[in-house]
């Protein structure tokens, strides 16, 4: 939960004079570190996410801060603090009116005012909420992992305003590289994506990283809040490179039930990244969900090699594709003439394609009963 521009210059205008010129929309901006650059190649000093403050020394006429301001907000600064004095007196009003277009919050400090400590001041309140969201995560994977006292750990998730009947949501992201190569994904950069993004719509959320996945805990946003939030995150994901699978589960209530609701989430996006789909929400999971929680895999992989583990090894061996075919006739509620009119093949040519499926398998696709076993068949096949 990193601190945002509106709460680490909260009693600015009292310690250090600071007054807020613009950008008032971006004060739940997300703030990371601190930097004094003077020099207008920002870009080399900059990961994003950063307060950056400068006295304009290099400042040498009309549209100087303009220009620097505009390669601030191409480097994803936060927010941005002018030294009134002699190398900059007064902020032009064209600087106020982009400000305020980007939501980059725009401040000035008297030339009294010392930016060393300015920036000693917001670094110790960075490592500070770094502290307290280190402690928050680590008592929340605790409690989902059962580790320590329960009543003990959600006395201190109370203590940071996480109450024990409040409402957690939990999304688990994994990542992979669409050109199938061993790059690392930058954890950090869907930290603070992913926090901005849950900032914009409440206030609590906690996040961490687990077996190469990342965790946010949505906590008290409502149902519509959750969806608001993945539909707004795809909408905007910018690093088409990596594809996003993402796992929802339900929005419950009780810090007690989240051991169960932080593993759904994971059942979910592992059924996500199964299928290649971007989202998966637990609780629109059906039969699925009988599937991937049994305990013994082993049944269930012997019950896929019996229904359709031998069509699936004929394909194989003799470049058909029976199992589409036989997907398609289940799809379409075991319609001949549906399937016929959809493949442009003779009706004979449907029933004759069942046969062969029938004398590979040894069951009937045309009889109910058998039908629904290898209906549950490509159910086993989703979660294997």
């Amino acid at each position: 939960m990193s601190i945002t521009v509106g709460k680490l210059f909260g009693n600015g205008a009292v310690l250090y004079q600071m007054k807020l010129l613009a950008g008032q929309k971006g004060l739940n901006n997300l703030v990371e570190w601190v930097h004094i650059i003077e020099n207008d190649e920002v870009s080399e000093f900059l990961h994003g996410n950063e307060v950056v403050l400068t006295s304009g020394i290099l400042n040498d006429g009309d549209g100087w801060l303009l220009e620097y301001t505009k390669k601030l907000y191409a480097a994803r600064a936060s927010a941005f603090v002018v030294n009134i004095g002699p190398y900059t007196k007064s902020i032009p009003n064209d600087v106020i009116e982009y400000c305020n277009q980007i939501k980059m919050p725009l401040y000035t400090i008297p030339w009294e005012t010392r930016m060393v400590d300015l920036t000693r001041n917001i670094c110790y309140r960075i490592m500070q909420s770094e502290q307290v969201e280190i402690s928050i995560a680590s008592t929340i994977k605790n409690i989902i992992f059962k580790t320590g006292d329960i009543e003990t750990l959600i006395l201190q998730m109370e203590r940071y305003g996480y109450l024990r009947d409040s409402h957690f949501c939990f999304i688990v992201m994994s990542f992979e590289h669409k050109e199938d190569n061993q790059l690392e994904f930058d954890m950090n950069k869907i930290k603070m994506y992913s926090e901005r993004l849950a900032r914009s719509i409440h206030e609590l959320y906690i996040s961490f990283s687990y077996k190469d996945s990342w965790v946010l805990a949505l906590v008290n946003y409502g149902n519509y809040d959750v969806t608001n939030f993945v539909d707004t995150f795809f909408k905007n994901w910018n690093e088409p490179s990596w594809k996003v699978h993402m796992g929802i589960s339900e929005n419950k209530a009780g810090i007690k039930m989240q051991a169960e609701n932080f593993n759904n989430a994971f059942t979910a996006m592992t059924m996500a990244k199964k299928q290649g789909k971007e989202m998966v929400f637990y609780d629109k999971l059906d039969i699925h969900k009988l599937l991937l929680n049994a305990k013994d895999k082993e049944v269930l992989k012997e019950y896929y090699k019996d229904t359709l583990g031998k069509l699936e090894k004929y394909d194989k061996e003799n470049n058909t594709d029976l199992m589409s075919f036989l997907y398609m006739f289940l799809q379409n509620n075991g319609s001949q003439s549906l399937v016929a009119e959809k493949q442009y093949i003779h009706r004979n040519t449907v029933n004759n394609q069942l046969k062969k499926i029938e004398k590979i398998t040894g069951y009937n696709p045309s009889n109910l009963e058998e039908k629904l076993r290898f209906y549950l068949g490509f159910f086993v096949k989703d979660v294997l």
